[in-house]
């Protein structure tokens, strides 16, 4: 794993991790990307489950609970995310979606405002939006924070 103790490390120089225990279910099936996401939410202080590539294991996983939130690919080998999303949301599930496309209008509309990240990730952005919806207390929605998150 990664040494946060460079100047360019997002985390707080107090060595205070952001997300410290937070539970996170990684769901990404591209293994380089899925090894440096998984290293960044390590970094970030997270417990990383996963990762998961397929959508039947997101929703396996997703439906023993015990997750904080999740960060998941939108196209799981061949297969979009969105159709799992509202049980998802219904456990109460906060969620980030990830793409290689930044174009909102390739999203269903019900999950444009959802929190999204394009890829290549930037590991400060990363962490912005992961304090954001992973930090922040319940709501229910993860339709409520905009856009970009």
């Amino acid at each position: 794993m990664a040494n946060n103790t460079d100047n360019n490390s997002p985390t707080p120089k107090s060595g205070k991790k952001p997300l410290a225990g937070r539970r996170i279910l990684l769901a990404e099936d591209e293994g380089l990307i899925a090894l440096e996401l998984e290293r960044m939410l390590v970094d970030f202080g997270c417990e990383v489950v996963g990762p998961v590539a397929g959508v039947e294991g997101v929703l396996k996983k997703a439906e023993r609970g015990g997750f904080d939130g999740a960060v998941l690919d939108v196209n799981l080998r061949g297969r979009q995310i969105f159709e799992i999303l509202p049980r998802l949301q219904s456990q109460g599930l906060k969620f980030i979606i990830t793409s290689g496309y930044d174009d909102v209008t390739l999203f269903p509309p019900p999950f444009r405002a959802a929190p999204r990240l394009p890829k290549p990730f930037d590991e400060n952005e990363l962490l912005r939006v992961c304090e954001r919806v992973f930090a922040s207390p319940a709501s229910g929605s993860n339709l409520t924070l905009g856009a970009r998150a």
